[in-house]
């Protein structure tokens, strides 16, 4: 193990850096030398979890984490466990291992997933370059809503909006739910709701006609600039992020997130930014972490945050990444979720 002089770290606030944690000194070797080709910082090299999380836990300068699946003295699905149990930094499972271990590691809250098996250093290091970049880019945006939290006792600094506004995160086994839900919310609600479900192009008129028959209250596809409205249901569409603005939502076609687009997280992370304790966030089924940090952010700047139970969901998987970074208030089976929407509108 070796880490570099900390103090160097916080001096040049541009520089990403990163902790690499794997058994292999050959392969520790590799991704020093990918790291600092692409002109990433590497503050911390270790062949061993536990002195890893130690410093880990004791450093406030690392940006993504670079971890392998086996290490001596703790297998990689316990070390992400115990790392996002205690703080979120961005974690790049680089392993040997095939992509069928993608979903396990995604449930569990890594960020990403590299396989290193049989791949040119050239096309590693592309990949492994452009995913620290997009892991950097979500850990900043949640920095830097945590800075403006806590920099801020008040809510002066939040736009106005005379409601709240209720984000709900939908993929794998939510489509049923999110309709569920919106049955019974009622169309006069002092809340505007954004829908973000993953899904694939070509379906979001198909699941917004779907919504739309069985909802009460307004459901549309959301267009960029539409307005903030109580009484109304955007829905992301396919393939864009859903950002939102002062007053109205942008679409946005940038990096994905947690591999999807539309993401939780941008919706989640953007609204927690712009209107602080008015925002309500809700995570349904799903595989994966999307939304699990927009959650914790939306927690972070004063609003209210619901997961649905491991019971009634098809995949347990974002909503348990929330769980486990502690982004939750309330979790409870998806017969109740609509019920605790309306009561904490009314909060």
């Amino acid at each position: 193990m070796s880490t570099t002089d900390n103090n160097n770290s916080s001096s040049n606030n541009k520089m990403i850096n990163i902790a690499i944690i794997n058994d292999s000194p050959y392969f520790l070797s590799i991704l020093e030398d990918i790291a600092k080709s692409n002109n990433f910082n590497v503050i911390g090299k270790f062949t061993n979890a536990r002195n890893a999380l130690s410093f880990i836990y004791n450093s406030n300068y690392v940006d993504v984490i670079l971890l392998d699946l086996e290490m001596p003295d703790m297998d990689g699905i316990s070390f992400i466990e115990q790392v996002l149990s205690k703080r979120f930094v961005p974690i790049i499972v680089t392993t040997n291992y095939d992509e069928s271990w993608i979903a396990k590691i995604s449930n569990i809250g890594a960020i990403d997933f590299v396989s290193m098996n049989n791949k040119p250093i050239n096309e590693l290091n592309n990949m492994i370059a452009q995913k620290i970049r997009i892991a950097y880019m979500m850990n900043s945006m949640i920095r830097s809503s945590c800075r403006k939290a806590s920099s801020n006792s008040n809510n002066n600094r939040y736009a106005h909006y005379d409601g709240k506004i209720v984000i709900i995160g939908a993929s794998t086994g939510a489509p049923r739910i999110v309709a569920d839900i919106l049955t019974s919310i009622p169309p006069d609600i002092n809340s505007c709701i954004i829908v973000v479900q993953h899904m694939p192009k070509g379906f979001t008129d198909t699941y917004v006609s779907m919504l739309s028959s069985r909802a009460n209250i307004k459901v549309k596809r959301a267009e960029d600039r539409d307005r903030i409205v109580n009484g109304i249901v955007l829905v992301a569409p396919a393939d864009y992020h859903l950002i939102v603005d002062n007053n109205h939502v942008r679409l946005e076609q940038g990096p994905k997130y947690a591999h999807v687009r539309p993401s939780a997280n941008v919706t989640m992370v953007t609204a927690a930014n712009m209107y602080g304790p008015n925002v309500i966030g809700v995570l349904l089924s799903g595989m994966g972490f999307d939304g699990a940090f927009g959650m914790k952010v939306i927690k972070m700047n004063g609003g209210f945050t619901i997961a649905q139970d491991e019971s009634t969901s098809v995949v347990f998987g974002m909503a348990r990444t929330a769980c486990m970074v502690n982004a939750v208030d309330l979790i409870l089976p998806a017969g109740s979720i609509a019920d605790a929407i309306i009561r904490a509108v009314k909060r």
